[in-house]
């Protein structure tokens, strides 16, 4: 566990050049939800998003510092790096999730004078942990098939087509008078059973894992 623990002090030190971006982008959803009242608990969902993403920049690092063959001198086995990997990506979004919702609940208790609703405010973070955990999971596999910048436009056009599939389902479904985002479908997973979304947010990822660490391991450094 030190080796791996090792491994996440190495990326969080590579990430500390994006500590002005990071604070830009806070900035940036502060005033936003500051200055649109229905926005204040889109910080939650922001926050979530964008530390969760901002871990995945320590693969554009490696990969122009080549660090992976260094790594793998060290006492160091494939299935550690991978893991350390998505460890990283874990916390940073379990993080923002945090901090989204005491951001959240101070911006309510400041601009509005109201009592947060904590509970909507979990269910919000625990369905974003959950929608950024779906891209997440895609991403980190085809960066290790493809590269980080390769594998980035690859997630682009994943995403795209994703969000295409998506929006035609509610498309034909308001056509035909059924309006999937307010189905009852949509509001039990979201609101009733975050815990369902939260086992299956630990599988997707598990699953991300495996496939990732094969990938890795036929991989020529």
């Amino acid at each position: 566990m030190n080796k791996i623990k090792g491994l996440i002090i190495k990326d969080l030190l590579q990430l500390k050049s994006y500590k002005k971006t990071l604070i830009v982008f806070i900035f940036v959803f502060v005033a936003t939800s500051i200055a649109q009242e229905n926005s204040r608990n889109l910080l939650t969902v922001m926050l979530t998003l964008g530390l969760g993403m901002f871990s995945i920049a320590t693969f554009s690092y490696d990969e122009m510092a080549k660090a992976d063959k260094y790594i793998l001198t060290l006492p160091l086995t494939k299935k550690e790096v991978v893991l350390g990997k998505y460890l990283l990506v874990i916390i940073s979004t379990i993080l923002g999730s945090i901090l989204g919702v005491i951001a959240s609940s101070i911006l309510e208790l400041v601009t509005a004078g109201e009592q947060p609703n904590f509970l909507e405010l979990i269910e919000l973070a625990i369905g974003s942990i959950f929608g950024i955990g779906i891209v997440e999971s895609i991403q980190v596999p085809f960066i290790y098939k493809y590269g980080a910048e390769k594998g980035r436009i690859q997630i682009f056009i994943a995403i795209a087509v994703v969000a295409f599939f998506l929006g035609g389902i509610v498309w034909l479904g308001e056509k035909y008078g059924f309006n999937l985002l307010d189905s009852l479908m949509v509001d039990a997973v979201f609101k009733v059973i975050p815990i369902i979304l939260l086992v299956a947010t630990a599988i997707i990822y598990f699953i991300s894992y495996k496939i990732s660490y094969r990938l890795y391991k036929k991989k020529e450094m």
